[in-house]
């Protein structure tokens, strides 16, 4: 079976060229406007919405700082401590042939590096930290420096002509060209934010030479790179691949698993009429499609996308904002895991179409997950993490996922094997600081994520501008701005109002503007801006109570509660780590949703934030005490209302991302 999956693979690529130099950057004329701000020189005809602004132009503050700086301390500084796969990760004695390039025998490093990379070096720029930005240089210089024009992507030890290395390259159906794709979106971020020459011809090599290598692997890791690699060169023979793959007959060389030609269509709407999927396939194998639709200008592209997300969301969405993931797609539910893979996963994949559509519902995806999910997969200290998050966490070890590490997957541990959440983790939070604010066509800026933070960027005519945020978003609902052009210039910004608010205001210089989104959920305003302009946004929050069924558990009834973007839950205290509850602690109550008698207490943030148990925002929500005892080898939400003797009582709720054991998904109260 290998055999011939290797012998078709082989065929289908054929004869590769001979390369002996660097490629040339080659095109006959730059296709976009040298005068459009973070436009690159060789983009297609049709635009994305957004331009993304390098790393290091948004700069986190506040509390968004703090806990950029746990990962920096944690985690994503400080990865070779915590297992030796990620010293050999890319590394210049690190080099696998032939079998051993396949994941379990020595290629993991190769995926691991891809994904802690790519979190390292734009974490290092949105910080400014030159320490984390020379630890990234060092590991992503192995393969600059080394890099050979007839390496096989970025395996440069490797020779794309020798057959025996073209083999090795394709085991496990192309495992290692998937593992390539996320090295060569780490080098965009770091070409992006240095501007260093060498990292471009290093993307630029290789992508070029054969048309059928983004057709090779189990998942579209390679076209986003690719195309990057592309609009900043104009290389015919990167072009004629992105041709090839968006072509009628293209697409993936690969069949069975590891297949994404599906997704290029559009999905049957109805309930479970289409197989689930490996969410980290699914979100990597839909998402650049995208790509398609730029290139090739045809809808049908987009389209097909974005109809498989709203697919996912419809089937699988937690209240968290993540989908069920563990480490298949499956019925929303209370003791349903996701893989903190497809917590950075679906970030970048929301803020991938978020950049392509301009549709401001992506953006709203992508803050949910980012203000809950998110912190829920790693310890506020940043140095231990969850392979699984549950909605419902009462006891460690529950329940026992069917993959991964299973049961163990629940716990807060310094690693998990498999590694790949390790490593993919680092990436989420500098890829939501990079994407707050993002370029237009237009020379303006877009604020289309919000929290604490500083932008420094060009508008207009090439005019430096500083523009200060001065909130705590999400836990605060006013946003204040300065602006600060280097001389008064005309040019737009554009704000995302969320879709869950229904009343925002806004203002500049105290005069109140129509605050009235557009189609796509945005706000723009073209003025003369002039240094000292100051802009106010309120986003009003109102609490919510949200009802469903869980169909893992015969259609149990749930609720959620929410205030703005952020899920809230019934705190668990742990003690004395994150993986003890509290054995005082008392957590079985139904949610009363007929009188939830919703009201928030407000305090003060933190001098320091690490997503405190005591948090600064809480609510109080009427419940009543229940009899309901769930086994750890299968928690289960009860199948009915549930009644309660005793009388109906106040409860304080946090945020989600504040607790590790928790309910979020509570039992419907029948009354007492």
């Amino acid at each position: 079976m290998k055999n011939a999956f290797l012998n078709s693979a082989l065929t289908a690529l054929g004869t590769v060229a001979v390369l002996t130099e660097w490629p040339a950057t080659l095109s006959a004329a730059p296709a976009t406007p040298a005068q459009v701000n973070y436009a690159r020189p060789f983009e297609p005809p049709t635009r994305p919405a957004f331009l993304p602004l390098p790393p290091g132009v948004v700069e986190p503050t506040g509390w968004l700082r703090d806990w950029c700086l746990a990962a920096r301390d944690g985690f994503t500084g400080h990865m070779d401590d915590y297992d030796a796969e990620f010293k050999r990760a890319w590394a210049a004695d690190h080099k696998m042939t032939g079998e051993r390039l396949d994941w379990p025998k020595g290629g993991w490093p190769y995926e691991g590096g891809g994904y802690w990379f790519d979190g390292l070096v734009r974490l290092g720029y949105v910080l400014h930290d030159e320490a984390l930005i020379q630890q990234a240089k060092r590991r992503l210089d192995v393969v600059v420096t080394n890099m050979s024009p007839n390496a096989i992507l970025f395996l440069w030890w490797l020779n794309r002509n020798k057959p025996e290395d073209r083999q090795g390259s394709l085991v496990s159906e192309a495992w290692p060209i998937w593992a390539n794709g996320l090295l060569g979106r780490a080098l965009a971020g770091y070409y992006a934010a240095s501007g260093d020459p060498r990292v471009l011809r290093t993307l630029e090599a290789g992508y070029s030479g054969d048309r059928d290598w983004l057709r090779l692997g189990w998942a579209m890791s390679n076209p986003w790179p690719a195309f990057d690699a592309h609009t900043w060169t104009g290389n015919p023979e990167i072009a004629a691949a992105l041709t090839r793959l968006f072509s009628k007959d293209g697409g993936g060389l690969i069949g069975g698993f590891a297949s994404w030609n599906r997704y290029r269509r559009m999905p049957d709407p109805k309930p479970g009429a289409e197989k689930n999927d490996h969410v980290v396939h699914f979100l990597e194998s839909t998402t650049p499609w995208t790509l398609g639709y730029l290139w090739t200008g045809n809808r049908e592209f987009l389209d097909a996308t974005l109809a498989w997300h709203d697919l996912l969301e419809r089937e699988s969405m937690q209240p968290s904002g993540v989908p069920v993931a563990d480490e298949y797609y499956g019925p929303t539910g209370a003791f349903r895991g996701t893989e903190t893979c497809d917590v950075a996963a679906y970030l970048w994949s929301q803020i991938a179409l978020l950049t392509v559509s301009g549709q401001g519902r992506m953006a709203d995806r992508a803050e949910r997950a980012f203000f809950n999910a998110s912190p829920a997969t790693v310890a506020r200290d940043f140095k231990t993490h969850v392979y699984f998050q549950c909605p419902n966490r009462v006891v460690d070890k529950s329940p026992p996922h069917p993959h991964g590490p299973q049961a163990e997957g629940n716990s807060y541990k310094s690693k998990h094997y498999p590694l790949c959440c390790t490593a993919a983790l680092n990436r989420i939070v500098p890829w939501y600081v990079t994407h707050m604010w993002m370029a237009t066509y237009d020379n303006g800026l877009a604020a289309t994520h919000y929290g604490p933070c500083k932008v420094s960027a060009w508008v207009a005519d090439r005019v430096p501008v500083e523009i200060m945020c001065r909130t705590d978003y999400p836990f605060d609902d006013v946003i204040a701005m300065s602006v600060k052009p280097a001389r008064a210039a005309t040019f737009a910004l554009a704000f995302r109002i969320p879709g869950w608010c229904k009343n925002p205001a806004l203002s500049v210089n105290g005069t109140a503007l129509e605050a009235v989104p557009d189609a796509k959920g945005f706000v723009r305003v073209e003025r003369l801006w002039k240094p000292g302009d100051a802009i106010r946004l309120r986003l009003p929050m109102s609490a919510s109570v949200a009802t469903g069924r869980d169909r893992n558990a015969q259609g149990a009834p749930y609720a959620s509660v929410s205030y703005g973007p952020l899920l809230f839950a019934l705190p668990i205290p742990e003690s004395p780590d994150a993986n003890t509850p509290d054995p005082t602690a008392k957590w079985n109550y139904a949610l009363d949703v007929k009188e939830p008698g919703l009201t928030l207490e407000r305090g003060p943030m933190p001098a320091r934030w690490d997503w405190p148990l005591a948090a600064p925002l809480k609510l109080r929500a009427n419940v009543i005490e229940v009899v309901w005892n769930p086994d750890p080898k299968a928690p289960r939400l009860p199948t009915q209302p549930t009644a309660g003797s005793k009388p109906t009582q106040p409860l304080t709720l946090v945020p989600y991302g504040c607790t590790k054991f928790r309910i979020s998904m509570f039992p419907v109260a029948a009354g007492p």
